[in-house]
Protein backbone atom coordinates (compact mmCIF):
# COMPACT_ATOMS: atom_id res chain seq x y z
CA UNK A 1 0.00 0.00 0.00
CA UNK A 2 1.37 3.38 -1.04
CA UNK A 3 0.86 6.39 1.18
CA UNK A 4 1.96 9.97 0.83
CA UNK A 5 2.16 12.54 3.64
CA UNK A 6 1.36 16.15 2.97
CA UNK A 7 2.67 18.95 5.17
CA UNK A 8 0.35 21.71 6.45
CA UNK A 9 -0.26 24.52 4.04
CA UNK A 10 0.29 28.21 4.71
CA UNK A 11 -2.53 30.08 6.49
CA UNK A 12 -5.18 31.46 4.18
CA UNK A 13 -5.60 35.24 4.06
CA UNK A 14 -9.10 35.01 2.59
CA UNK A 15 -11.79 33.50 4.76
CA UNK A 16 -14.11 32.72 1.87
CA UNK A 17 -11.49 30.82 -0.12
CA UNK A 18 -9.81 28.71 2.56
CA UNK A 19 -10.44 25.36 0.88
CA UNK A 20 -7.61 23.69 -0.97
CA UNK A 21 -7.88 23.24 -4.72
CA UNK A 22 -9.91 20.13 -5.54
CA UNK A 23 -8.24 17.08 -6.95
CA UNK A 24 -4.98 17.49 -4.99
CA UNK A 25 -5.83 15.65 -1.78
CA UNK A 26 -5.21 12.15 -3.10
CA UNK A 27 -1.69 12.64 -4.44
CA UNK A 28 0.46 9.48 -4.29
CA UNK A 29 4.17 9.06 -4.62
CA UNK A 30 5.56 6.83 -7.37
CA UNK A 31 5.40 3.12 -6.55
CA UNK A 32 8.73 1.69 -5.26
CA UNK A 33 10.42 -1.33 -6.81
CA UNK A 34 8.75 -4.65 -6.05
CA UNK A 35 9.89 -8.30 -6.45
CA UNK A 36 8.15 -10.96 -8.45
CA UNK A 37 8.82 -14.66 -9.13
CA UNK A 38 9.04 -15.87 -12.69
CA UNK A 39 9.16 -19.61 -13.32
CA UNK A 40 10.68 -21.03 -16.47
CA UNK A 41 8.32 -23.43 -18.22
CA UNK A 42 11.13 -25.46 -19.76
CA UNK A 43 13.08 -25.94 -16.49
CA UNK A 44 11.94 -27.98 -13.49
CA UNK A 45 9.82 -26.23 -10.91
CA UNK A 46 12.56 -26.37 -8.27
CA UNK A 47 14.78 -24.13 -10.45
CA UNK A 48 12.78 -20.93 -10.05
CA UNK A 49 14.40 -17.61 -10.86
CA UNK A 50 13.78 -14.54 -8.71
CA UNK A 51 14.04 -11.17 -10.47
CA UNK A 52 13.85 -7.64 -9.08
CA UNK A 53 12.19 -5.00 -11.25
CA UNK A 54 13.81 -1.56 -11.35
CA UNK A 55 12.13 1.64 -12.55
CA UNK A 56 13.10 2.71 -16.05
CA UNK A 57 15.27 5.76 -16.37
CA UNK A 58 14.45 8.69 -18.59
CA UNK A 59 16.75 10.90 -20.60
CA UNK A 60 17.74 12.97 -17.58
CA UNK A 61 18.61 9.90 -15.51
CA UNK A 62 15.48 10.12 -13.33
CA UNK A 63 12.85 7.50 -12.83
CA UNK A 64 10.01 7.60 -15.33
CA UNK A 65 7.44 7.44 -12.53
CA UNK A 66 8.89 10.59 -10.91
CA UNK A 67 8.54 12.69 -14.05
CA UNK A 68 4.74 12.76 -13.77
CA UNK A 69 4.63 13.50 -10.05
CA UNK A 70 1.81 15.95 -9.25
CA UNK A 71 2.73 19.19 -7.52
CA UNK A 72 1.12 22.31 -6.13
CA UNK A 73 2.57 25.78 -5.54
CA UNK A 74 1.10 28.21 -3.02
CA UNK A 75 2.19 31.87 -2.78
CA UNK A 76 0.84 34.19 -0.08
CA UNK A 77 1.79 37.88 0.12
CA UNK A 78 0.77 40.93 2.13
CA UNK A 79 1.66 44.63 1.84
CA UNK A 80 1.04 47.33 4.43
CA UNK A 81 2.05 50.92 3.65
CA UNK A 82 1.24 53.42 6.35
CA UNK A 83 2.03 56.67 4.51
CA UNK A 84 3.89 57.73 1.37
CA UNK A 85 4.59 61.32 0.31
CA UNK A 86 6.09 62.18 -3.08
CA UNK A 87 7.07 65.72 -4.07
CA UNK A 88 8.22 66.61 -7.56
CA UNK A 89 8.64 69.61 -9.85
CA UNK A 90 7.39 69.37 -13.43
CA UNK A 91 8.78 72.71 -14.72
CA UNK A 92 6.14 75.16 -15.93
CA UNK A 93 3.77 72.45 -17.21
CA UNK A 94 2.40 71.32 -13.85
CA UNK A 95 4.62 73.22 -11.41
CA UNK A 96 5.05 71.77 -7.92
CA UNK A 97 3.22 68.49 -7.31
CA UNK A 98 2.57 66.70 -4.03
CA UNK A 99 1.18 63.18 -3.89
CA UNK A 100 0.21 61.81 -0.47
CA UNK A 101 -1.03 58.24 0.08
CA UNK A 102 -1.96 56.68 3.40
CA UNK A 103 -3.47 53.40 4.55
CA UNK A 104 -2.46 51.27 1.57
CA UNK A 105 -2.98 47.56 2.26
CA UNK A 106 -2.92 44.57 -0.04
CA UNK A 107 -2.97 40.82 0.41
CA UNK A 108 -3.29 37.92 -1.98
CA UNK A 109 -3.11 34.20 -2.49
CA UNK A 110 -1.93 32.31 -5.59
CA UNK A 111 -2.36 28.55 -5.93
CA UNK A 112 -1.21 26.71 -9.06
CA UNK A 113 -1.25 22.93 -9.58
CA UNK A 114 0.25 20.50 -12.06
CA UNK A 115 -3.21 19.49 -13.35
CA UNK A 116 -3.81 23.09 -14.53
CA UNK A 117 -5.66 24.18 -11.40
CA UNK A 118 -5.40 27.89 -10.69
CA UNK A 119 -6.84 29.89 -7.82
CA UNK A 120 -5.98 33.59 -7.47
CA UNK A 121 -7.45 35.87 -4.80
CA UNK A 122 -6.32 39.42 -4.15
CA UNK A 123 -7.60 42.44 -2.25
CA UNK A 124 -6.38 46.05 -2.21
CA UNK A 125 -7.43 48.75 0.22
CA UNK A 126 -6.61 52.45 0.20
CA UNK A 127 -7.36 54.86 3.02
CA UNK A 128 -6.74 58.15 1.23
CA UNK A 129 -4.77 59.42 -1.76
CA UNK A 130 -4.42 63.07 -2.76
CA UNK A 131 -2.62 64.72 -5.69
CA UNK A 132 -2.15 68.50 -5.64
CA UNK A 133 -0.59 70.53 -8.45
CA UNK A 134 0.20 74.25 -8.25
CA UNK A 135 2.23 76.85 -10.12
CA UNK A 136 1.98 75.50 -13.66
CA UNK A 137 -0.06 75.78 -16.83
CA UNK A 138 -1.96 72.66 -15.75
CA UNK A 139 -3.10 72.47 -12.15
CA UNK A 140 -5.76 71.18 -9.82
CA UNK A 141 -6.20 68.41 -7.28
CA UNK A 142 -7.65 64.89 -7.03
CA UNK A 143 -8.75 63.49 -3.67
CA UNK A 144 -9.77 59.80 -3.29
CA UNK A 145 -11.08 58.41 0.00
CA UNK A 146 -11.70 54.77 0.98
CA UNK A 147 -11.01 52.70 -2.11
CA UNK A 148 -11.32 48.89 -1.91
CA UNK A 149 -10.94 46.24 -4.58
CA UNK A 150 -11.42 42.45 -4.31
CA UNK A 151 -10.83 40.01 -7.18
CA UNK A 152 -11.00 36.23 -7.50
CA UNK A 153 -10.02 33.93 -10.37
CA UNK A 154 -10.87 30.23 -10.38
CA UNK A 155 -9.87 27.91 -13.23
CA UNK A 156 -10.03 24.10 -13.01
CA UNK A 157 -9.99 21.36 -15.65
CA UNK A 158 -13.40 20.14 -16.83
CA UNK A 159 -15.09 23.08 -15.08
CA UNK A 160 -16.32 26.44 -16.27
CA UNK A 161 -13.90 29.22 -15.27
CA UNK A 162 -15.01 32.01 -12.96
CA UNK A 163 -13.70 35.57 -12.67
CA UNK A 164 -15.06 38.12 -10.20
CA UNK A 165 -14.10 41.67 -9.29
CA UNK A 166 -15.65 44.22 -6.96
CA UNK A 167 -14.61 47.86 -6.52
CA UNK A 168 -15.98 50.06 -3.75
CA UNK A 169 -15.15 53.75 -3.47
CA UNK A 170 -16.16 56.13 -0.72
CA UNK A 171 -15.80 59.54 -2.36
CA UNK A 172 -13.73 61.20 -5.06
CA UNK A 173 -13.35 64.94 -5.67
CA UNK A 174 -11.47 66.40 -8.62
CA UNK A 175 -10.69 69.86 -9.99
CA UNK A 176 -8.73 70.60 -13.17
CA UNK A 177 -7.26 74.07 -13.87
CA UNK A 178 -5.83 75.41 -17.12
CA UNK A 179 -4.07 78.77 -17.34
CA UNK A 180 -5.24 79.67 -13.85
CA UNK A 181 -8.96 79.04 -14.42
CA UNK A 182 -11.01 75.98 -13.44
CA UNK A 183 -12.37 74.09 -16.43
CA UNK A 184 -13.65 70.91 -14.74
CA UNK A 185 -14.97 70.07 -11.28
CA UNK A 186 -16.61 66.83 -10.19
CA UNK A 187 -17.78 64.77 -7.22
CA UNK A 188 -18.33 61.01 -7.25
CA UNK A 189 -19.31 59.28 -3.98
CA UNK A 190 -20.43 55.90 -2.66
CA UNK A 191 -19.72 54.00 -5.87
CA UNK A 192 -19.91 50.21 -6.07
CA UNK A 193 -18.96 48.20 -9.17
CA UNK A 194 -19.34 44.43 -9.49
CA UNK A 195 -18.32 42.39 -12.52
CA UNK A 196 -18.69 38.63 -12.99
CA UNK A 197 -18.40 36.49 -16.09
CA UNK A 198 -20.38 33.38 -17.00
CA UNK A 199 -18.99 30.77 -19.38
CA UNK A 200 -21.11 28.29 -21.31
CA UNK A 201 -18.60 26.09 -23.11
CA UNK A 202 -19.06 22.43 -24.01
CA UNK A 203 -16.44 20.55 -21.99
CA UNK A 204 -17.62 16.99 -22.68
CA UNK A 205 -16.56 16.51 -26.31
CA UNK A 206 -12.98 16.85 -27.45
CA UNK A 207 -13.72 17.20 -31.16
CA UNK A 208 -15.20 20.66 -31.67
CA UNK A 209 -17.11 21.62 -34.78
CA UNK A 210 -18.40 24.86 -36.21
CA UNK A 211 -21.97 24.02 -35.21
CA UNK A 212 -21.17 24.12 -31.48
CA UNK A 213 -21.55 27.50 -29.81
CA UNK A 214 -19.54 28.90 -26.92
CA UNK A 215 -21.18 31.73 -24.99
CA UNK A 216 -19.52 34.10 -22.55
CA UNK A 217 -21.58 36.58 -20.56
CA UNK A 218 -20.34 39.46 -18.39
CA UNK A 219 -22.71 40.59 -15.66
CA UNK A 220 -22.12 44.07 -14.26
CA UNK A 221 -23.74 46.12 -11.52
CA UNK A 222 -22.88 49.79 -10.94
CA UNK A 223 -24.30 51.89 -8.15
CA UNK A 224 -23.50 55.36 -6.83
CA UNK A 225 -24.98 58.00 -4.59
CA UNK A 226 -23.75 61.36 -5.94
CA UNK A 227 -22.29 62.11 -9.37
CA UNK A 228 -21.91 65.80 -10.21
CA UNK A 229 -19.79 67.41 -12.94
CA UNK A 230 -19.35 71.11 -13.71
CA UNK A 231 -17.85 72.10 -17.07
CA UNK A 232 -17.51 75.30 -19.08
CA UNK A 233 -17.66 76.20 -22.74
CA UNK A 234 -13.92 75.70 -23.21
CA UNK A 235 -13.62 72.43 -21.26
CA UNK A 236 -13.30 70.13 -24.27
CA UNK A 237 -10.65 72.11 -26.22
CA UNK A 238 -8.73 72.84 -23.01
CA UNK A 239 -8.62 69.15 -22.12
CA UNK A 240 -7.21 68.41 -25.58
CA UNK A 241 -4.53 71.08 -25.06
CA UNK A 242 -3.71 69.63 -21.64
CA UNK A 243 -3.25 66.19 -23.14
CA UNK A 244 -0.95 67.50 -25.86
CA UNK A 245 1.18 69.46 -23.37
CA UNK A 246 1.54 66.49 -21.06
CA UNK A 247 2.45 64.21 -23.96
CA UNK A 248 5.09 66.67 -25.17
CA UNK A 249 6.51 67.07 -21.66
CA UNK A 250 6.83 63.34 -20.94
CA UNK A 251 8.27 62.66 -24.40
CA UNK A 252 10.92 65.34 -23.86
CA UNK A 253 11.77 64.00 -20.40
CA UNK A 254 12.05 60.45 -21.72
CA UNK A 255 14.37 61.56 -24.53
CA UNK A 256 16.52 63.54 -22.07
CA UNK A 257 16.77 60.54 -19.76
CA UNK A 258 17.92 58.30 -22.61
CA UNK A 259 20.54 60.87 -23.57
CA UNK A 260 21.82 61.02 -19.98
CA UNK A 261 21.91 57.25 -19.57
CA UNK A 262 23.67 56.79 -22.91
CA UNK A 263 26.73 58.62 -21.53
CA UNK A 264 27.36 55.59 -19.31
CA UNK A 265 27.25 53.19 -22.24
CA UNK A 266 29.95 52.35 -24.80
CA UNK A 267 28.28 54.10 -27.74
CA UNK A 268 27.22 57.73 -28.28
CA UNK A 269 23.60 58.85 -28.19
CA UNK A 270 21.92 59.03 -31.59
CA UNK A 271 18.66 61.00 -31.66
CA UNK A 272 15.82 59.53 -33.71
CA UNK A 273 16.01 60.59 -37.34
CA UNK A 274 13.07 62.37 -38.92
CA UNK A 275 12.02 60.48 -42.07
CA UNK A 276 12.40 62.46 -45.28
CA UNK A 277 9.35 62.17 -47.53
CA UNK A 278 9.99 62.38 -51.23
CA UNK A 279 7.53 64.51 -53.22
CA UNK A 280 7.01 61.88 -55.93
CA UNK A 281 6.63 59.13 -53.33
CA UNK A 282 4.15 61.23 -51.36
CA UNK A 283 2.04 61.83 -54.47
CA UNK A 284 2.09 58.10 -55.29
CA UNK A 285 0.98 57.21 -51.75
CA UNK A 286 -1.79 59.81 -51.98
CA UNK A 287 -2.96 58.27 -55.26
CA UNK A 288 -2.93 54.79 -53.73
CA UNK A 289 -4.90 56.07 -50.74
CA UNK A 290 -7.46 57.65 -53.04
CA UNK A 291 -7.76 54.44 -55.04
CA UNK A 292 -8.26 52.52 -51.82
CA UNK A 293 -11.58 54.30 -51.27
CA UNK A 294 -12.94 53.40 -54.69
CA UNK A 295 -15.03 50.62 -53.15
CA UNK A 296 -17.82 53.10 -52.37
CA UNK A 297 -19.18 53.17 -55.95
CA UNK A 298 -19.74 49.42 -55.74
CA UNK A 299 -21.66 49.88 -52.48
CA UNK A 300 -23.78 52.61 -54.07
CA UNK A 301 -24.51 50.36 -57.02
CA UNK A 302 -25.81 47.62 -54.70
CA UNK A 303 -27.95 50.09 -52.75
CA UNK A 304 -29.41 51.54 -55.95
CA UNK A 305 -30.48 48.06 -57.06
CA UNK A 306 -32.85 47.74 -54.07
CA UNK A 307 -34.86 50.85 -54.99
CA UNK A 308 -38.64 50.12 -55.11
CA UNK A 309 -40.32 50.28 -58.51
CA UNK A 310 -42.89 52.82 -57.44
CA UNK A 311 -40.16 55.19 -56.29
CA UNK A 312 -37.68 54.87 -59.10
CA UNK A 313 -35.43 57.87 -59.65
CA UNK A 314 -32.43 58.58 -61.77
CA UNK A 315 -29.29 57.30 -60.11
CA UNK A 316 -25.74 58.38 -61.01
CA UNK A 317 -23.78 56.05 -63.24
CA UNK A 318 -21.47 54.13 -60.93
CA UNK A 319 -19.04 53.40 -63.73
CA UNK A 320 -18.14 57.07 -63.61
CA UNK A 321 -16.79 59.03 -60.65
CA UNK A 322 -19.05 58.92 -57.58
CA UNK A 323 -18.36 61.18 -54.63
CA UNK A 324 -20.00 60.28 -51.31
Amino acid sequence: MNSAAHGPQSPHVFSEHSSVSPGLGHLKSPAPGRTRSVSDSSAPRRDSVTRTSTPSLGKNGKAAGQQGSPWETLVVFAINLKQLTVQMNMSNVMGNNTWTTSGLKSQGRLSVGSNRDREISMSVGLGRSKLDSKGGVVGGNIDVNTLEMVSHISEHPNQQPSHKIQITMGSTEARVDYMGSSILMGVFSNADLQLQDEWKVNLCTVDTSLSEKSEIFVHGDLQWDIFQVIISRSTTPDLIKIGMKLQEFFTQQFDTSKRALSTWGPGPYLPPKTPVINADKGAAELYVDAAHHRHWPGVLKVIAGFTPEYKSQDRPNCEERCDL
